[in-house]
């Protein structure tokens, strides 16, 4: 009888799962959509294109403090995030790396002016976005999956870039809210740790869930056709610096479940993926930086975490450059137009005809 009920509790989270995760897709694809209509009435902005009137829209922003406003709200966001490192709560610096993605949303403005309507969220990317869109596009490295899984299917006319944005998104929602039910199912069930369902295949599967998700909206975000001086730069460098965030978090609270959990923990720690089960390969790749710089497979204390941090964001900033040398992916559209902006779908347009010589 226990056995029956604890797989009909088991199928009720997974369907109370089901259900939020349809509603937060929801909510993700058109809330932003609702609240840019709502700031829209209550926020005059200049809808002016920033590269034919760029005096006006300096006008505006000095006579405003667009620019100390934002880096004000940006200097906060990392002052949140620092002192939630260093008092160990990582609720706080969680908040402050969530807050620091949400100026994706404002990619889904439809002004012309890229503080217009909910844009004004991008308040927060100003110190990033106002000395050169290129920083932007520092992370641009993480386009790599989302190119491996489009440019096959393109090949044979499929188009699945817009499909597999919403599959990321609602899967990610999935499993942050399939791993938070198992684990406010694991403290009804006052384990210490939790090692069942979900957490048998990642150690933070809330964590990964918020990867998978924000990944989707970077992928959905990019693919806006939203004009700044006819460009859209994307959002790779910011997914890049919330992602290693929440994964310094993850960090902090492993150490934080080893002193409290002692050898049960470091069991499960041992048998279970960090956060995505890889191939042991690629897994060793990507663990190699932490390898090199501690001669052990998990940095262990908070200045081991902030180093971990630092070298990581500046590997993949350096494995980025390729894209902002070369310009790719070509063409103003960017990320927008991609593959089809690009070989072998892209065709150059053929050199004019010499002139011919006049008559005498």
């Amino acid at each position: 009888m226990n056995g029956n009920n604890s797989k009909l509790a088991s199928l009720f989270l997974i369907l109370l799962a089901v259900v939020f995760t349809v509603g937060l897709t929801f909510a993700t694809l058109e809330a932003p959509r609702v609240l840019h209509r709502i700031v829209s009435n209550f926020i005059e902005v200049p809808d002016f294109h920033p590269a034919i009137e760029p005096e006006v829209i300096e006008e505006w922003m000095s006579s405003h403090h667009v620019r100390t406003i934002g880096y004000s709200c940006l200097a906060l966001l990392i002052l949140l995030i620092i002192v939630g490192f260093a008092t160990e709560r990582t609720g706080l610096s969680t908040l402050g790396t969530l807050a620091f993605f949400l100026p994706t949303f404002g990619y889904f403005a439809a002004y012309m002016f890229f503080l217009g309507g909910i844009g004004i969220l991008r308040l927060l990317w100003l110190p990033i976005w106002g000395p050169s869109r290129v920083l932007l596009k520092l992370g641009d490295i993480v386009y790599l999956p989302y190119m491996a899984l489009v440019y096959p299917f393109a090949l044979v006319g499929a188009d699945i870039r817009a499909p597999l944005t919403r599959i990321l998104i609602v899967l990610g929602l999935f499993i942050f809210l399939l791993g938070t039910v198992t684990w406010f199912y694991a403290k009804l069930q006052r384990k210490g740790t939790a090692d069942f369902w979900l957490y048998r295949h990642s150690r933070h599967p809330q964590y990964l869930g918020w990867l998978i998700w924000s990944y989707g909206l970077m992928l959905l975000a990019a693919r806006v056709p939203v004009p700044l001086a006819g460009e859209n730069p994307g959002a790779s460098l910011p997914w890049v610096i919330s992602s290693l965030l929440v994964i310094c978090v993850a960090l902090l609270e492993e150490i934080k479940m080893s002193k409290e959990r002692g050898e049960e923990y470091e069991q499960y720690r041992a048998s279970t993926p960090f956060m995505l089960p890889l191939p042991g390969f690629i897994s060793k790749v990507v663990s190699t930086p932490v390898r090199i710089l501690f001669r052990k497979r998990w940095p262990e204390n908070r200045k081991e975490i902030l180093i971990t941090f630092v070298v990581y964001a500046a590997i993949l900033m350096v494995l980025s450059l390729p894209f902002v040398a070369l310009k790719w992916p070509p063409g103003p559209n960017g990320w927008f137009m991609w593959p089809y902006n690009a070989w072998p779908f892209h065709t150059p347009p053929p050199l004019p005809r010499p002139a011919p010589p006049s008559p005498g």
